[in-house]
């Protein structure tokens, strides 16, 4: 640019922005400053240090529930690996996890059904001789239970049918089958076996089973038979994650407005791995240890938002319809049932959920409220102006939900919402390995330094089922 010394221009010193310091201040604004709300807001996610990178949890149904109805569909029923006797359709595979706290081994259920083409195939009742993972199935999962039938009940008397290979013990692909808990087998008349120690093949046709505990006890009876289950192992793995940086010397000597220029790279590396993290705990599917490998790449299984795999599987709006709600037509009732699913299994989860959720969903909220005049929302600022967290509370019919949005559910995951119950999540740090800044780490003898931020660190999502993945649909 040309410049005309000694006799000024209007350009150059009318207004003296070329001979003013610059007024920046002393703070350098980032845009959503929080952004990683599951694991920092108000210190929701608590934290236990892993003391390797494979860690594990045990999860145990308490036989609490006593009645249950099980909607069927095309894989609701299999046949046992094993061919033989009482080999068709005597796997059930359950709609939720939650519902296997109705089943331990050697329980009686009496059953009925109701819409749909299924049918009980001749019995009246079933006993349970096998669950989850134990159930003799090709593709057994943690939701199976495995059950023989009886075709007669005369009081606490149930007479067990046996069924030849191919002679089905339930049938249908649709409407719903309801058992209700009768009680504990004790022995089987003919083949002396305890109920509990059942198998599809060890018992003889026509055994006549007492089923005990709901009918109490006469006085001086002996000790009867229990009912047994065996305690679920669960593992997660920690990852990795890196974020270095660079400053020259010449950089890192020099006087920057907003700040040291070495601060200012910490602050935004810091934010990056944290974003990094934190879009891995809501997207990352099943869990890959790369077990063959001499130096392991780990991936931990996140939540799974947005895919069929991941630690959600009972209520995930993926693919599951029940979670799902219509952008246009949903209403605050089509709300009120999926929080009723969400909430409906309560034995292991609390009656509070937060909920992250997309700009969207935080949209189609507020839009359901202001179409029925008697609901109110509660709005609530965090207590930071430039990092607080804008909460609304919804009180379903069951349950309450704490609405925060999240900056990474938007774009491809914006029909998304996820309801996190904390009392069944934890971070786990390796030992050691938690956030941490390692620096100057590369000693090359370049004018300069690289510092990296690190973390080795995996969720701990506990009892899925108090977990949910809600979806938007058009």
């Amino acid at each position: 640019m040309a410049v005309n010394y000694g006799t000024g221009t209007a350009t150059q010193f009318t207004d003296a922005t070329q001979r003013q310091v610059l007024e920046l201040g002393k703070k350098i604004h980032y845009y959503n400053p929080s952004v990683t709300p599951i694991l920092t807001v108000g210190g929701r996610a608590s934290t236990r240090v892993s003391p390797v990178p494979i860690y594990e949890w045990m999860e145990d149904e308490y036989m609490l529930k006593k009645s249950i109805s099980i909607v069927f569909g095309s894989g609701t029923l299999g046949n046992s690996a094993t061919s033989g006797v009482n080999n068709a359709s005597c796997v059930v595979f359950l709609n939720r996890q939650a519902q296997m706290e109705m089943f331990e081994v050697g329980g009686v259920y009496n059953a009925s059904v109701s819409g749909g083409n299924v049918g009980l195939a001749s019995m009246v009742a079933y006993m349970c001789i096998a669950v989850g993972k134990n159930v003799d199935h090709a593709s057994a999962t943690d939701k199976c239970v495995q059950f023989v039938g009886f075709d007669t009940i005369s009081g606490a008397s149930y007479t067990y049918d046996q069924t030849g290979a191919g002679t089905e013990i339930l049938t249908g692909t649709s409407g719903t089958l309801t058992l209700d808990f009768a009680g504990i087998a004790q022995t089987g008349s003919l083949s002396g076996v305890f109920g509990h120690a059942a198998t599809q093949t060890n018992l003889t046709n026509n055994d006549v089973f007492t089923v005990s505990s709901l009918g109490g006890h006469a006085e001086g009876a002996g000790v009867g038979k229990e009912s047994r289950k065996r305690v679920r192992r669960l593992k997660n793995c920690t990852q990795i994650f890196r974020e270095p940086y660079t400053i020259t010397g010449t950089a890192q000597a020099s006087k920057h407005y907003g700040g040291a220029e070495l601060s200012r790279l910490q602050a935004r590396k810091l934010a990056k791995i944290k974003g990094d993290v934190e879009w891995a705990l809501l997207t990352n599917g099943d869990i890959s240890l790369d077990a063959t490998a001499e130096n392991p790449q780990r991936t931990f299984a996140g939540f799974g938002v947005g895919k069929a795999a991941g630690a959600v599987q009972s209520f995930d709006g993926f693919d599951n319809t029940d979670m799902q709600m219509s952008y246009a037509d949903g209403d605050l009732d089509g709300f009120d049932s999926i929080l009723e699913k969400i909430f409906h299994d309560m034995v292991s989860g609390t009656m509070k959920k937060t909920v992250f959720a997309s700009n969207k969903w935080m949209k189609k909220l507020v839009s359901m409220a202001r179409g029925d005049s008697s609901t109110a929302l509660n709005a609530e600022m965090g207590s930071s102006e430039t990092a607080g967290l804008r909460v609304t509370k919804y009180y379903g019919p069951v349950g309450e939900c704490e609405f925060i949005p999240h900056p990474y559910l938007n774009g491809s995951l914006e029909n998304y919402a996820i309801a996190i119950d904390f009392g069944n999540f934890e971070w786990r740090p390796l030992n050691g390995r938690d956030m941490k800044l390692r620096p100057d780490i590369v000693q090359d003898g370049s004018d300069g330094r690289t510092d990296e931020w690190l973390m080795e660190a995996g969720p701990e999502i506990r009892n899925e089922q108090t977990h949910a993945i809600m979806k938007l649909t058009a």
